[in-house]
């Protein structure tokens, strides 16, 4: 039993990284120079602000769940004896916070995906990171 629950720990926290990651496709576009080539209006850009800002907070609170949530598991991992409940609790409250991040960063990108129209949102995609470009790097902010 023990040793099936280090199995499942390692892929929890190898596979952390994977799991943890923003839905396929997305990315901090909206903060990088990719913006800039996509031609948006006025209005598009106020809109896209006041949407990533309406979900930062949340994503934020969500990250620090996650970051709690795997650090629980971790530990549970370390005790001696190992208490397998616990271990399962761990592993439950993990698997929540990840799914409700994803769900959260996924739904703020069907929100900024309506801001754009189809040949803004196809040079997203030709430009994203994973078809032979890394991704952007965020642009400085100004106070």
């Amino acid at each position: 039993m023990r040793r099936g629950l280090i199995v499942i720990f390692w892929i929890c926290l190898g596979g952390g990284a994977l799991f943890a990651q923003m839905p396929r496709g997305f990315y901090a576009w909206w903060s990088s120079p990719v913006r800039k080539d996509l031609n948006l209006s006025r209005s598009q850009q106020e809109q896209i602000q006041s949407t990533v800002r309406g979900y930062s907070t949340r994503l934020v609170q969500l990250r620090a769940e996650l970051d709690d949530a795997e650090l629980d598991l971790e530990g549970q991992f370390n005790q001696d004896p190992l208490d397998p409940q616990k271990a399962e609790r761990a592993i439950e409250r993990l698997v929540t916070a990840r799914s409700e991040l994803t769900r959260v960063l996924s739904e703020m990108s069907l929100k900024l995906r309506m801001l754009l129209t189809d040949q803004q949102w196809q040079e997203l995609q030709r430009r994203r990171p994973g078809r032979g470009q890394p991704a952007p790097a965020p642009e400085p902010r100004t106070p």
